[in-house]
């Protein structure tokens, strides 16, 4: 594929950086899992049908490039990937099954980020509930979260928004207000956003760029955020936190992880109420991760408690974490070198394999 076609494919499938790029040859963010692209290294040549990125030194051709990671592509054109309902990770040929895009959505209407307007009504009732959960308004700035008087749907709710690869992919509502007996969260129709939690992480663009060899699987965004401002404070910068908004991991979400090169072990620390069922839900992994579940202790009352009510228990609940054995062993990737045995807290004296560095790309 060269030439008008390529550019029509990647034109469909990317955001070209216009500015940047030329006759001969355009400019998008990298995609690429474990690159952590956010200014545009990633060039298509339209003469040779070659593909590279500056930052990540990953490509070769194009449209073999782009459907290893899961696009849509023939030697015709593109087509965008489907959204994923009946995901098999154990086919054979899994790795060729598209994940949905991160193609930005539209926030709710007259959506403004808190940092915008500092002084808002809305932003002090925000930093109110900042504090409720043990957070602050810097906290919730720092992650983009903000508000709308425009959307009625979504005027009640502070929204945090989801990234991937720097866009707009997902949110959540959470209520100035906790009402006692009422769910606090709200997450947005298909209508407004086309492909559900399930295929999204919260946390994941910096999972990319933090190069962690672990990730600290959480169901809570702002218990993400807790343990965010917990690891800069122990000056710990190995772990890193996300978020997959429910009890378990689901097999996108999975995907997406492993597909990280640098993560070494996956560990699930759900809150207190949900966490043995949630190890048997989950679908793992890989040969060359080792995945690991730590269970948070009941609250002093024996009432919930999470990774935002008590930081401090949850790295204590996470340093006796345990290797799983009850949780599948799907192998998404079939390890094509020998890797060593690790146990939680072990060195990592070997690096761990990586499917795109046996095929070249």
């Amino acid at each position: 594929m060269k030439g008008l076609q390529l550019r029509q494919t990647v034109e469909s499938l990317f955001d070209v950086i216009k500015d940047r790029s030329t006759n001969d040859e355009l400019v998008f963010m990298c995609p690429q899992p474990g690159c952590g692209d956010e200014t545009g290294n990633r060039s298509v040549n339209l003469k040779n049908g070659k593909t590279n990125c500056w930052r990540c030194n990953k490509g070769g051709d194009f449209v073999a490039w782009a459907k290893f990671l899961g696009y849509a592509v023939s030697d015709g054109n593109a087509v965008q990937a489907e959204p994923l309902e009946d995901i098999n990770l154990e086919a054979q040929h899994d790795e060729e099954t598209p994940l949905p895009l991160a193609k930005e959505v539209r926030l709710p209407h007259g959506f403004t980020y808190c940092h915008e307007q500092p002084r808002s009504v809305y932003t002090a009732l925000i930093g109110e509930m900042a504090e409720r959960k043990n957070l602050t308004i810097e906290d919730l700035m720092e992650a983009k979260v903000g508000f709308t008087k425009d959307d009625p749907k979504w005027e009640p709710y502070a929204i945090f928004p989801t990234f991937e690869y720097g866009r707009v992919v997902y949110w959540q509502g959470r209520t100035y207000c906790d009402v006692p007996g009422e769910s606090t969260k709200r997450f947005p129709g298909r209508e407004e956003v086309p492909n559900g939690a399930k295929y999204w992480i919260y946390g994941i663009d910096q999972l990319r760029s933090s190069k962690s060899e672990i990730v600290l699987v959480m169901e809570s965004i702002l218990n993400v955020l807790s343990m965010r401002r917990f690891f800069r404070e122990q000056a710990i910068t190995n772990i890193t936190p996300v978020c997959v908004f429910k009890h378990y991991l689901s097999k996108p979400q999975a995907r997406k992880l492993i597909e990280i090169s640098s993560i070494k072990e996956i560990c699930l620390l759900y809150d207190h109420d949900a966490t043995r069922s949630s190890w048997e839900k989950s679908p793992m992994v890989s040969d060359r991760i080792t995945v690991t579940v730590a269970e948070m202790p009941p609250g002093r009352g024996g009432e919930k408690n999470d990774p935002n009510d008590d930081p401090t228990a949850a790295w204590e609940a996470f340093e006796q974490r345990q290797i799983s054995n009850i949780v599948n062993g799907l192998r998404f990737f079939e390890a094509k070198r020998p890797v060593s045995k690790r146990r939680p807290g072990a060195s990592f004296l070997m690096p761990p394999t990586h499917p795109l560095d046996d095929l070249g790309l």
